[in-house]
């Protein structure tokens, strides 16, 4: 499926998105109005630091375009699914970068923020794009030869995970909303598997 096709395909999820969405707006609206996307460097900072200065929590890592649908709706079920329902001590830390895949602009970030219920988390702006490009050679994302570029994926890294290399380190968990790769390797998102690993991770690091 090519970029054109997931915003035909979109359209569906999004007039859905909008719907749901407004069983909350209140909650949504606060959310959207802390959230502040910083612009990320070359170098990815700050994301780098901020990752670094997090060691000891479970971690969770989104990569979206803030106009695209899918990720949208993606979003909304992180919120829904795996944020809303931990508890307020948990030991969990979350960076959305943002890149514009199908012209999502910094203007777009606050009301995808809002889709996610929490405060907690940090944003980024990548407006060169050259994040997903990275990831999409750290997570070794192929469809048969050709690299696929890293956006509406999800990842959970672990407690004790250090960027100490150029690039970010292998996330211990990914899922994503992709065509064209490999499902046994990197499984398709379903937001309450997700939450099933974040619980996982957590109560492991608890121990």
């Amino acid at each position: 499926m090519n970029l054109s096709s997931r915003l035909v395909c979109g359209i569906a999820v999004m007039s859905a998105w909008t719907l749901s969405s407004c069983e909350r707006p209140q909650a949504a609206a606060n959310v959207a109005a802390s959230a502040e996307a910083v612009l990320l460097s070359a170098e990815d900072q700050p994301l780098r630091e901020d990752f670094n200065r997090d060691q000891g929590f479970v971690r969770l890592l989104f990569v979206v375009d803030p106009r695209c649908p899918e990720c949208l709706r993606g979003l909304a079920d992180m919120g829904d699914d795996v944020l809303a329902k931990l508890p307020k001590d948990a030991r969990i830390k979350v960076y959305v970068v943002h890149d514009p895949v199908i012209g999502g602009s910094d203007k777009d970030i606050s009301a995808a923020a809002g889709l996610l219920h929490t405060t907690i988390a940090k944003h980024y702006w990548d407006p060169s794009g050259n994040f997903g490009r990275q990831m999409s050679q750290v997570l070794g994302l192929l469809h048969g030869m050709k690299p696929v570029y890293a956006w509406d994926v999800w990842m959970i890294h672990p407690p004790n995970a250090v960027w100490s290399a150029k690039d970010p380190p292998q996330p211990a968990f990914l899922m994503h909303q992709l065509p064209g790769l490999d499902n046994t390797k990197f499984p398709p998102l379903d937001s309450k598997v997700f939450a099933a690993k974040v619980k996982e991770m957590l109560a492991a690091n608890a121990r």
